[in-house]
């Protein structure tokens, strides 16, 4: 005797399992190249804490993480590896849109990057955070604009919001966001200390937030990286990575900046 389990069958095993306070019993894998994105310059819940990153090679995104007024970015943007040198020049207008810089402009104080970036480029190490100058009315950037929570050491399967300027969409010049669920790649392509998650965000995107906690409570778990390969990412420009915020990184150094 055979027993087909039919998909009303199963509806209604889950809807008893459920009622009988038993809690979820299905679950979603996370897969490359998933995610919905959207613009988020103009919608008024959007934090005022993430901003356009300017630097003397260009520019990246970032987000304040804490009220003594520093921010957190790739360390990409902060150090060239080629160069062996700080790329310097660094400016950070929060809420950037199309030009407008609706809290002022603050430039940098103190950088600082692990020593695993600068000797090694992995991109669990791909971290930085910027201590900025008051403006001329000395208040800090955190005086305008808040800031986002910190969490570390969480697990890599996290429903994410990564969120950034990026040049291939709005021109870098609007607040991007994409949802989709992170994920860890094989320990070749970085293990647990990388999350990947589906986006459509490239270049310019760097070092832009993944909140796991999105407008409930901003609590900052990665930044971005950008792309590896097929075999360790997903398809250019559908999925991207990051470093997973351990003890080993933004702990390190936030203790080391005064976070």
């Amino acid at each position: 005797m055979t027993t087909r389990f039919s998909v009303l069958s199963r509806l209604l095993w889950v809807l008893a399992v459920v009622m009988a306070g038993l809690g979820p019993v299905l679950t979603a894998q996370a897969q490359t190249d998933i995610y919905t994105q959207y613009q988020e310059t103009g919608n008024p819940h959007a934090p005022a804490a993430i901003g356009k990153l300017f630097t003397n090679g260009g520019y990246c995104s970032a987000s304040v993480i804490s009220g003594n007024n520093i921010i957190v970015t790739a360390a990409h943007c902060c150090w060239d590896r080629a160069k062996k040198s700080w790329i310097g020049g660094w400016s950070f207008a929060p809420g950037y849109n199309n030009g407008n810089a609706p809290y002022g402009v603050f430039k940098w104080a103190q950088a600082r990057v692990l020593n695993s970036w600068i000797n090694n480029g992995d991109v669990a190490s791909d971290v930085c955070v910027i201590s900025l100058q008051n403006d001329a009315s000395g208040h800090g950037v955190s005086h305008y604009t808040g800031w986002l929570g910190r969490s570390w050491n969480y697990g890599s399967a996290l429903s994410m919001h990564s969120l950034g300027y990026p040049g291939n969409i709005g021109g870098g010049n609007t607040l991007q966001l994409c949802a989709s669920e992170s994920f860890s790649p094989s320990a070749g392509c970085g293990g647990t200390g990388v999350l990947n998650a589906g986006c459509s965000m490239t270049y310019g995107s760097s070092g832009g937030p993944w909140i796991r906690d999105y407008r409930t409570g901003n609590h900052v778990n990665s930044v971005v990286h950008g792309y590896d390969s097929a075999s360790c990412t997903g398809t250019f420009g559908q999925t991207y990575n990051g470093a997973r915020f351990t003890s080993s990184n933004i702990v390190a150094l936030c203790n080391a900046q005064g976070c």
